[in-house]
Parts: structure tokens; C-alpha cells; sequence
């Protein structure tokens, strides 16, 4: 049986992120799953690198949607995204 990662509550961080955070995460991606079929990424390993946080043990609430600049979809921490290409 394998033996997945669950972390308890006590070691669960959930981080609220606010707006000006989502638009910077926005500003991030390209496109996502709805407008792009190869989309990747999931959103929430976008949220990660922005706030340096440990992927395994963050989870985000979200002050207001965040939105595919693309295409205009919802967003959400699990929706897979394009990062877009930083020069």
C-alpha cells in the first residue's frame, strides 16, 4: 500500500491571499485549462513560488476569484495553467 504524504491538522498551514496577491499570481499565467487543452501547471504551484510556501503542507483561500487573463475563466488552486514566458 503506498504511503502518501497527509499531513495533520496541527501541520496544515492555510494562507488567505489577498487581492493584490491573486493579481500578481495572474500576472503569472498565460492561459489555462479551458482555453488551453496542454495547460500543466496547477494554479496553486503558481501560489507557491509567490509566496515561497511549502507545496505539501499550504493550502490558499482566495479573497476574490482570480481570473485566466486568456480567456477570462475562473481560476481556482487547482485549475492547470501555461505560466507565461519571462524574459
Amino acid at each position: 500500500m503506498p504511503d502518501f504524504f497527509d499531513p495533520s491538522h496541527e501541520l496544515q498551514n492555510v494562507l488567505f491571499l489577498e487581492a493584490d496577491a491573486i493579481h500578481q499570481a495572474e500576472s503569472i499565467i498565460k492561459s489555462c485549462e479551458s482555453c488551453n487543452p496542454s495547460a500543466k501547471t496547477p494554479f496553486d504551484w503558481i501560489l507557491d513560488k509567490l509566496t515561497g510556501r511549502d507545496p505539501s503542507v499550504t493550502d490558499y483561500i482566495l479573497a476574490e476569484t482570480a481570473e485566466c487573463p486568456n480567456c477570462t475563466q475562473e481560476v481556482t488552486e487547482k485549475t492547470l495553467v501555461e505560466p507565461a514566458q519571462r524574459t
